[in-house]
């Protein structure tokens, strides 16, 4: 980035391992795009191959102010659009064993292919893990509780690296994800409202609130209005800049810029919404705490409902008052 060609050289690497192979892949591919027609280049290079370098300074403070910075850096909503394309070419295989087996395999194959040319990054490693088990077991025919599934991929991690605890984006990465799975039973109904991808990404955002709070001292107010316009359609921009990377031709630039030029020209008009950004936001550690619990209290409200409500259902119910009558007096 900040070196002219032939002044620098790499310097502690083998260029034997499989890290090193997808590194000089994604390289190749972003040349690739880079020598195209494309005019906005920065977003699609950070989408498809996680290189932000290119992404222009105040449409990345566009995006963080509008509360849709997530939609730069790969995390696990892009690699679940990945997994879920896959899927949906490969629908017609069907859903018995055979098909769920064939299905599983090329999805996990395109997850870690992603993951890999992404640079593996904390939120990318672990959307792959937890897809990876979640693949895993719906090829072996199982329901999996995702919460398990979201702690065995923490679990293996820190294993792997401890020090991971406290970096910030593998913090911001679980937090969404927990956040969400707490979320689900308020997410299937608002799903009705606002649309399933705003209802994730709000339930996102409350959960990561603590750890925004405590490191990046902002808040972007008008978040879920972002969230409803362009979240739903993320799945748009991202496969047209998979398109692109396929065949960087005029045609699919055109189309990637036009959409490019609209979802900056929202997130701009967001951003010059007064009030948008709550900023110097000083919180404390007890406050840090406080915010978290009541986080974690709001999530998990609508869970607890519902077991509740399961519970109810399924309390035994006294013969004799079911009964009444003389029969029942009597019992």
């Amino acid at each position: 980035v900040y070196a002219a060609a032939g002044r620098y050289v790499l310097a502690g690497r083998d260029s034997t391992s499989l890290r090193a192979l997808c590194e000089r892949l994604r390289m190749r591919l972003l040349a690739r795009m880079q020598s195209g027609p494309l005019v906005r280049k920065g977003i699609p290079e950070a989408l498809v191959l996680g290189w932000r370098a290119d992404v222009d300074r105040a449409v990345s403070d566009g995006f963080r102010d509008a509360g849709i910075a997530h939609l730069l850096a790969v995390s696990g909503l892009h690699v679940g659009l990945v997994a879920w394309m896959v899927g949906g070419l490969l629908v017609w295989l069907g859903d018995d064993r055979r098909g769920r087996t064939l299905k599983g395999v090329c999805r996990l194959v395109a997850v870690w292919g992603f993951a890999l040319l992404t640079g593996l990054a904390p939120s990318t490693l672990r959307a792959a893990l937890m897809f990876s088990l979640f693949i895993v077991s719906d090829i072996a025919g199982r329901r999996t509780e995702r919460l398990n599934l979201l702690a065995a991929a923490a679990i293996a991690m820190l294993l792997a690296d401890p020090m991971l605890l406290y970096d910030v984006g593998w913090r911001l990465s679980f937090s969404a994800v927990g956040g969400i799975l707490l979320a689900m039973p308020a997410i299937v109904r608002l799903d009705r409202w606002i649309g399933r991808p705003a209802a994730l990404s709000t339930a996102a955002t409350l959960a990561t609130l603590p750890v925004v709070l405590c490191t990046f001292h902002r808040f972007p107010v008008y978040f879920l209005i972002l969230n409803v316009l362009l979240v739903p359609y993320a799945w748009v921009l991202l496969a047209l800049s998979f398109l692109y990377l396929l065949v960087p031709g005029t045609a699919t630039a055109a189309v990637l810029d036009a959409v490019l030029t609209a979802v900056e020209w929202i997130a701009a008009g967001v951003r010059q919404l007064p009030g948008a950004v709550v900023e110097n936001i000083g919180a404390e550690s007890w406050q840090v705490a406080v915010s978290a619990v009541v986080a974690l209290l709001v999530l998990s409200l609508p869970r607890i409902v519902l077991a509740a409500r399961r519970s109810a259902d399924k309390r035994p119910v006294d013969r004799g008052l079911a009964l009444g009558g003389k029969e029942g007096i009597g019992l």
